[in-house]
């Protein structure tokens, strides 16, 4: 289904909403690739940038939420925890240095 702001939506409906697995691509060339739940990205799904970078992992209510990985575009990347969008609990964040920091985020 294609949408006049330019999204693109293919899969699963439930009650009129996203729901179930699903593949959505934006106006910017932003995508995710997985579960929905009410219309918003749930459960275990893949985001890519159209910049290059990447967060694959857990979702709630639309946001980053639970164990995930995320690539950025400079060799960057974090492994671990995320609430709400944001690292949280334990994670592995390693710059494109070298150097790393692992333990709790808050």
């Amino acid at each position: 289904m294609k949408y006049k702001n330019g999204w693109t939506y293919e899969g699963y409906f439930k009650e009129d909403q996203w729901e179930g697995k699903g593949f959505e691509r934006y106006h910017n060339k932003n995508n995710y690739k997985g579960d929905f739940k009410k219309g918003k990205a749930d459960g275990k799904g893949i985001y890519n940038w159209a910049n290059g970078e990447v967060y694959d992992g857990e979702w709630k209510d639309g946001l980053k939420h639970g164990n995930g990985m995320w690539k950025g575009l400079e060799g960057d990347s974090y492994i671990g925890e995320w609430r709400f969008s944001w690292a949280e609990g334990y994670g592995v964040h390693v710059w494109k240095s070298g150097d790393r920091y692992e333990g709790e985020w808050r």
